[in-house]
C-alpha cells in the first residue's frame, strides 16, 4: 500500500465545501480498502465500494459491539457505550430493535404525516416573515426535525435548546472524553426521569409506548430503555438537520431538476431518494472491528483490524450506478440505496427520515419557488469535524413576492 494512503486521515477534509472529496472516487478505483487514521490518532481501514460497504454492514464478522472493548479503534475520545442500540449484536441488538419498531411502524409514520406537514407550515410562515436573506439550518432544517421528534418521544419543546447543545458537544469528533462522558451523563439522567414519569403517567408517544411494552413483556433493562430513548433523541433529528440543508442546496444547483418535480410532483418520492445518496451525513460514523479473518473484495481483512465503511462513497460507486455524481430525479435504481445502512442495523427511521425529507424539501420549494443561496458556494463552512458533517449555515434569498402564498399540500 501507498505510503501517501498509510498515512491518510479521517475524515478526509473537504477543499470545496459543496463537493464530496475527490479521494473517495480515487480510493474506489486504485484502494478500496484503505488504511486511515482517525482524529483521536487510532487506525482503521476505510471502505469504499458499494458492494463492499454493503458487506460490512450487513455481515456479522463485522461488530460494532466490539469497539466498546480495548481491541477497537477510538472514532472519538471515549469508546460508545454498550448500552446503545448502535453499539449492539445481534441477539441482544434484534431484541432492542423489535421493540423499538413498535414506535416506528409505517402505519405511526403515515398517522404523522399531517402533523408533520403542519409544523413544517408553520415554519415556513415564520421564514416568510423574515427579510431575506436568512441561515436556512436556523429557521427550517434544524427546527423541524427537532420539533417532529420532541412531538414523536414526548419530550417538551421547552427544552430543544439543551437537545441542540447536547447534540453539538456529543456529535463534534474533537470533543475531549469529559465533555463526551458529561454529556452522556445528564442525556441518560434526562430521559431517566422522562422515562419515570411516562411511566407513571403514559401519554400516546413513543417514550411511553416503549416503556409501557417493555414493562409488559419484560423485554429491555432500564439502562437499555434509557440508551433507546437517547439515541432516538439524537439520532432523530440531526441527520435530518443536514440532509435538509444539503438537499435543499442540491435542488437549487439543480435548476433542471427543479423544473420537472414542478411539472410532476409525483417525482418527488424519486427526488428524496436522490437527495439522500448523494448527501449521506458524515458517510459513516460507526465503525466496526473484525472478529475474524475476512475476505472482502481482493483482500483479507485481519481479525481485531477496525473498519470504516463509507456509505456516502458507497453510493457514489460509478462500477455499479451510471453518472453518479448527477442529481436525477427519473432515476430508477431505488434497489442501489443504502444511505440508511443495510443489515441488522437498517435505520429504524428510514420510513419517518423519507417522509420528513420530502414534506421538507417540497414544501419549501413550493412555498418559495425563487429560493437561491445568498453567497457563493466556495464560501459555505463544511463542518469536517462534527460527526455529520454538513453546513454551519446555508444563507438563502428569495424575491419577497414569491415567498407569500401559502400552498396546500392536502
Amino acid at each position: 500500500m501507498s505510503e501517501e494512503s498509510q498515512r491518510l486521515a479521517y475524515p478526509i477534509r473537504r477543499t470545496d465545501p459543496i463537493e464530496l472529496p475527490a479521494e473517495y472516487a480515487k480510493l474506489r478505483r486504485d484502494e478500496p480498502l484503505c488504511p486511515v487514521t482517525f482524529v483521536t490518532g487510532d487506525p482503521a481501514l476505510l471502505v469504499t465500494r458499494h458492494q463492499d460497504v454493503k458487506t460490512v454492514l450487513a455481515d456479522r464478522r463485522f461488530s460494532r459491539a466490539a469497539m466498546c472493548g480495548e481491541g477497537g479503534s477510538r472514532y472519538q475520545a471515549v469508546r460508545p457505550g454498550p448500552d446503545s442500540i448502535l453499539s449492539m449484536d445481534p441477539p441482544r441488538h434484534t431484541r432492542v430493535c423489535q421493540l423499538a419498531n413498535h414506535a416506528f411502524t409505517a402505519r405511526r409514520v403515515e398517522q404523522w404525516r399531517a402533523r408533520i406537514q403542519e409544523i413544517t407550515d408553520q415554519l415556513l410562515d415564520e421564514m416568510a416573515d423574515m427579510a431575506p436573506p436568512v441561515d436556512l439550518v436556523t429557521v427550517f432544517a434544524r427546527p423541524l426535525p427537532l420539533r417532529i421528534i420532541c412531538e414523536i418521544l414526548g419530550l417538551p419543546l421547552d427544552d430543544q435548546d439543551t437537545f441542540t447543545g447536547w447534540t453539538r458537544r456529543v456529535m463534534t469528533l474533537t470533543s475531549t472524553a469529559e465533555e463526551i462522558v458529561d454529556v452522556y451523563v445528564e442525556m441518560r439522567a434526562y430521559v431517566a426521569q422522562v422515562v419515570a414519569e411516562k411511566r407513571k403517567s403514559p401519554g400516546d408517544d413513543a417514550l411511553s409506548l416503549l416503556t409501557t411494552v417493555s414493562d409488559e413483556q419484560g423485554t429491555l433493562t432500564d439502562s437499555e430503555v434509557i440508551g433507546l430513548g437517547t439515541f432516538l433523541l439524537v439520532a432523530g433529528h440531526d441527520t435530518s438537520v443536514t440532509v435538509l440543508t444539503d438537499g435543499a442546496l442540491t435542488v437549487m444547483r439543480n435548476p433542471d431538476q427543479l423544473e420537472l418535480l414542478r411539472a410532476d410532483p409525483t417525482l418527488w418520492p424519486a427526488a428524496v431518494e436522490e437527495v439522500l445518496r448523494l448527501n449521506n451525513p458524515g458517510g459513516s460514523i460507526f465503525p466496526r472491528v473484525a472478529t475474524t479473518d475476512v475476505q472482502l473484495g481482493d483482500m483479507v481483512v485481519p481479525q481485531g483490524t477496525t473498519v470504516v465503511a463509507h456509505i456516502g462513497s458507497g453510493c457514489r460507486d460509478e462500477g455499479v450506478l451510471a453518472d453518479p455524481d448527477r442529481f436525477d430525479v427519473r432515476r430508477q435504481d431505488a434497489g442501489f440505496q443504502i444511505f440508511f445502512g443495510h443489515g441488522p442495523h437498517f435505520c429504524l427511521g428510514a420510513a419517518l427520515g423519507r417522509v420528513e425529507t420530502e414534506i421538507g424539501l417540497r414544501s419549501l420549494f413550493d412555498r418559495f419557488p425563487t429560493l437561491s443561496l445568498a453567497v457563493a458556494p466556495e464560501r459555505l463552512r463544511w463542518q469536517d469535524l462534527a460527526a455529520l458533517g454538513g453546513f454551519a449555515e446555508l444563507p438563502v434569498t428569495w424575491e419577497r413576492t414569491g415567498g407569500g402564498t401559502r400552498h396546500n399540500h392536502s
